[in-house]
């Protein structure tokens, strides 16, 4: 078996900043050492629930119409089930797209629905901006997009804050395992693995449990 060219100490040692920022996303790392952490401040997620609100509830009602112009035009379109999958794979062009976007509306109201009931501002948010990038044929009012535009606000001043926050974690994680391969144990430790991973010890089924290195046949 070719030995495994191993870096050498100082390329280990060079490799601290990479081993961190590989070993799991800034965020991930920040979720671990900030459980649960809020990032709107108690007057941004009151505002933002003031703003988000009402804009389901007209939201709602603006889905609703749509979607009533497109069953209008979809009077065959059965109700459910594998009825309604035979219907739509059978159908072309405008047809086809109408029934399309009918679909995508059905379940959009039916999330807009579900997060106006449990508080999931969030997701009104997205789906506004889903339709408003995406669906020209509902025209979101004035006083809607002023409000949906000042939802990206706070929302970016969040994202903002817990940005900071991932990078300022990611640092210090760096900085100590920059401090730790700069010592003797830790490269011990480091050829100690090598070791292991090297020269695995085979044991048989049955026998002793194997350790960090085992091979079981």
């Amino acid at each position: 078996m070719t030995a495994r060219a191993w870096p050498s100490r100082e390329e280990w040692q060079a490799k601290a900043e990479y081993a961190v920022r590989t070993a799991c996303t800034k965020y991930e790392r920040l979720d671990r050492a900030q459980p649960d952490t809020v990032w709107f401040s108690l007057a941004e997620e009151q505002e933002f629930e003031d703003l988000a609100a009402p804009a389901a509830t007209e939201f709602r009602a603006l889905l609703t119409a749509e979607i009533n112009r497109l069953r209008s035009l979809l009077p065959d379109r059965p109700k459910k089930g594998r009825p309604r999958n035979a219907w739509f794979v059978v159908q072309e062009g405008q047809a086809y797209e109408d029934a399309c976007n009918l679909g995508a509306l059905e379940e959009m109201r039916r999330d807009v629905q579900r997060a106006r009931r449990d508080g999931q501002w969030g997701v009104i948010h997205w789906q506004l901006g889903r339709v408003r990038k995406n669906y020209a044929q509902i025209a979101l009012p004035a006083h809607l997009l002023r409000a949906h535009d000042r939802m990206a606000e706070l929302q970016a001043a969040a994202e903002k804050r817990r940005n900071e926050a991932a990078d300022a974690v990611e640092q210090a994680a760096i900085a100590r395992e920059v401090a730790r391969r700069a010592t003797d144990e830790a490269w011990a430790q480091e050829l100690e693995r090598r070791a292991a991973i090297d020269n695995p010890r085979v044991i048989r089924v049955g026998q002793t449990p194997p350790t960090e290195g085992d091979q079981v046949t």
